[in-house]
């Protein structure tokens, strides 16, 4: 039973490693699913911010032609005087409001990508650290094995040298080739 218990320390060691393995992996994929959430909620985002701009134009345009039609009742020029003073004004504060649409629909979208780049940063540092687990596992548990009593003596890797004794073989005699 003695000698069995370095390789159920083995065996359990492995297992736990592999575990911690899968564990990180699974994290990191729930990283990157929610990575990939991110970026398609980002893109809904600044869809919002793009029919936003669409809606923008659309008042520009009905605001310039309600001008227009108002001034032309009253028998004006409403491509001259205060009709046209009045259509520049839209045309200005809608396009102030339309390039703050826009401004939002990039910030959304950035914000987004930069949470995203973020989330699969966290998933690669959780792939690291699980494989450092398990490699600190392996660690232990081989230290674990070895305080229990490594190979014995004599056994794979021993050379047959007494402490001390040279491995080389002195050939005196020699004096090399042609000689």
């Amino acid at each position: 039973m003695a000698q069995a218990i370095p390789f159920l320390i083995a065996g359990m060691t492995a297992l736990t490693a592999s575990q911690q393995l899968k564990a990180g992996k699974a994290q990191a994929s729930g990283l990157a699913r929610q990575a990939a959430f991110r970026k398609v909620q980002a893109r809904g985002e600044a869809l919002k911010y793009r029919q936003q701009g669409a809606a923008v134009m659309d008042n520009i345009l009905a605001t310039k032609a309600a001008i227009n039609a108002r001034a032309a009742a009253g028998g004006i020029d409403p491509f001259s005087g205060s009709a046209k003073a009045l259509s520049l004004y839209a045309e200005k504060k809608g396009a102030n409001e339309l390039y703050i649409s826009r401004d939002g629909e990039q910030i959304a979208f950035g914000t987004g990508e930069a949470q995203a780049m973020q989330y699969m940063s966290q998933a690669k540092s959780a792939i690291s650290a699980s494989r450092a687990q398990a490699l600190g596992t392996i660690m232990q548990g081989a230290m674990m094995g070895m305080s229990l009593g490594g190979a014995p003596a004599g056994a794979g890797g021993s050379t047959g040298l007494q402490a001390g004794q040279s491995a080389t073989v002195s050939r005196a005699g020699f004096r090399g080739y042609g000689g």
